[in-house]
């Protein structure tokens, strides 16, 4: 067995420079174009939490899903087309009040 010097107290070890690694995108191409979403990305896709998702599933209001075994899964169908249903141009718009009404107001919260 060979001794390796350790490099002394204090000393600047010089360390080979590194390899620049490609980001990989967040996005792969694959699953730009799966028409199920997971969970995840659906709310990412509609700009909510996770969690808002789930009370959407339990409250209504949300886009429908799909439930297979424990996973739940949207048709990115379902959701553009909830996207485009919620959909303003102005506060006095139908959908705008509609909206509003879906909001649990924060004096009825127990």
């Amino acid at each position: 067995m060979t001794d390796i010097p350790k490099p002394k107290t204090g000393a600047s070890v010089s360390l080979s420079p590194e390899v620049a690694v490609p980001a990989r995108p967040p996005t792969s191409p694959a699953r730009i174009l799966r028409p199920y979403l997971r969970g995840g990305e659906a709310a990412e896709l509609i700009g909510v939490s996770i969690r808002t998702l789930e009370k959407y599933r339990s409250t209504g209001g949300g886009p429908p899903f799909l439930k297979v075994g424990s996973r739940v899964l949207y048709l990115r169908e379902d959701v553009e087309a909830w996207l485009q249903r919620h959909r303003c141009r102005n506060t006095s718009d139908d959908n705008y009040a509609a909206a509003l009404r879906e909001i649990p107001s924060r004096r009825n919260r127990s």
